[in-house]
């Protein structure tokens, strides 16, 4: 279990003090054996990643996060099952690996096939990749949201984290605070099952990150496109007809 959070200010640089110790400090339960903190200026852009890493697969330094690879900068939390048949594949491709995480796989995964490297995990995840070369923002929840992932969006601001008081904690706003009362009268009226319905959460600006899906954000123009690489009736459905057709 481990936390991520970050923050893409479009224009108001200069108004965006962060007080780094108190984020890291909000998310220290969620992964207390590192640590880190990323930050890229731009004339038009302010990129931060935050991440607090509870070690399992690699215990080593060398797979701390914010964890860097050319270009590109990844905060992650999750695990990919099968990172080691990928990561072999990878080595038949002449890439290199200086560590034993699925963190270094994710990453190079991403350096190879682009956003497609989606669709060669197995596994649970909530990351999102800066991409300094390309001026982009890339984000993505596995397919059934097991890792949880929150965000607030307006003209000049994105702000994301594994929990709700992270985005707080980077936009100082009491009005993000206001409370969905809609949501919360469907949820005493419905109980639990009605909480995943929607992107919608217990406060008006906060929504969830839809499962199965991928958000890129070009920093340039801030412009932002919304891709569902995994919708689980249509594989099921799918999945149906195929076995009809024996």
């Amino acid at each position: 279990m481990c936390g991520i959070a970050g923050c893409y200010y479009f224009k108001s640089l200069k108004n965006n003090h962060l007080n780094i110790k108190e984020i890291l400090s909000k998310m220290k339960n969620r992964g207390p054996d590192h640590q880190g903190y990323f930050k890229s200026t731009k004339n038009k852009y302010l990129i931060n990643f935050f991440s607090s890493r509870l070690s399992i697969i690699d215990l080593k330094k060398s797979s701390n996060m914010p964890f860097k690879y050319k270009n590109l900068t990844l905060v992650y939390n999750g695990e990919i099952y099968n990172y080691i048949e990928l990561r072999n594949y990878l080595k038949s491709k002449k890439y290199t690996f200086q560590t034993n995480s699925d963190t270094e796989v994710l990453i190079k995964s991403f350096d190879y096939w682009g956003k497609d490297c989606v669709n060669h995990f197995e596994g649970m995840w909530a990351f999102s990749i800066f991409d300094s070369q390309k001026d982009q923002l890339f984000l993505s929840r596995d397919p059934f949201g097991e890792k949880p992932l929150y965000y607030y969006l307006d003209d000049s601001n994105f702000i994301f984290g594994s929990e709700i008081k992270f985005i707080f904690a980077l936009k100082k706003d009491e009005s993000l605070k206001k409370i969905n009362s809609k949501y919360i009268q469907n949820y005493l009226g419905y109980g639990y099952k009605i909480l995943n319905k929607s992107s919608e959460t217990f406060f008006n600006k906060i929504k969830k990150f839809e499962p199965g899906t991928n958000l890129i954000i070009n920093l340039n123009s801030n412009s932002y496109k919304k891709e569902k690489y995994f919708n689980i009736k249509k594989e099921f459905t799918v999945k149906k007809t195929n076995e009809k057709d024996k």
